[in-house]
Formats: structure tokens, sequence, C-alpha cells
């Protein structure tokens, strides 16, 4: 990868040339969904993902899960980008405030708590300058492992 994110935290946050060297190695869920990061650093992690019927529930809108996995997603980012270490998701409480059924939703993860064995970040989601979710992600962080490892 051609980026500085893994090894240690983040000074500065990824530049646009890292960024789109960081999406394009997204794989797994992340890359499924189309969870796209538009700012990482070692303070936070935004990002986007443009919601299309592949995300529905059966009702039309999207489904809850995506929400858990947009602040896993970016959660865990910002978790491994301040620490410079894997991290693990301990518990995803995701609280579902509003629907969204088209258009995309913007994401940011803020730190809580930043500690040496364990983070608590909340990930807000809005849609349209309306809030539709939040995500509180408890991390514990893998000290032994540095990101990529």
């Amino acid at each position: 990868m051609d980026h500085r994110f893994g090894g240690k935290k983040l000074e500065r946050p990824l530049d646009d040339a890292e960024l789109a060297a960081f999406n394009a190695s997204t794989r797994g869920l992340a890359r499924t969904l189309g969870i796209t990061l538009t700012f990482i650093s070692g303070e936070r992690a935004e990002g986007y993902v443009d919601v299309e019927e592949r995300h529905h529930q059966v009702t039309g809108i999207a489904n809850g899960g995506l929400y858990c996995a947009i602040g896993e997603t970016l959660g865990s980012v910002a978790g491994a980008a301040a620490s410079g270490h894997t991290v693990v998701g301990m518990n995803n409480n995701t609280d579902l405030l509003g629907s969204v059924d088209a258009g995309r939703i913007d994401a940011v993860a803020l730190p809580v708590h930043v500690g040496r064995s364990t983070h608590l970040w909340r990930v807000e989601m809005w849609h349209e300058a309306r809030l539709v979710a939040t995500t509180n992600l408890r991390l514990m962080v893998l000290a032994e492992r540095r990101v990529g490892s």
C-alpha cells in the first residue's frame, strides 16, 4: 500500500494520494458495501456510503446492519490510526434514528476515550443534514500487533 497508515500513530492526516491508495486497498465488507473514507487522522475518520437498492432491507430502506458496518469501519480505522496498532471490536452499539432509502450517508468517527488497551469511538451518520444513526464502538488495542502485520 502506498500510504502511511499503519505502524505508528498518524501525526498528520493522510493526503489525497494516500487516501486513494487506502480506499483502493480496502477489502472485505467495507469494499462490498462501498464504504469510502474521505479523511483519516489520529484524531478522527470521515467517510460515506451512497445508499443503493443492494443496501435495502425488505421494506425498501437501508438495512440497519449497514449503519453498524459504517460505524465499525470508521471507528476501527480511527482507532488504528490513533494507536498505530491493530484494533478489534469489543462492542458495537448502534442506534438507528431515521431511515434512508437513497442518497449519501456521511459519517464521522470521533474519540470518546483513547487509552493504551481500549478505545471508545462515537460515529455519527448523517443524511441530508439529518442525524440518522449513531454508533458507540469499543475497541481493544492489540499492542503487540502493528496495523498491517
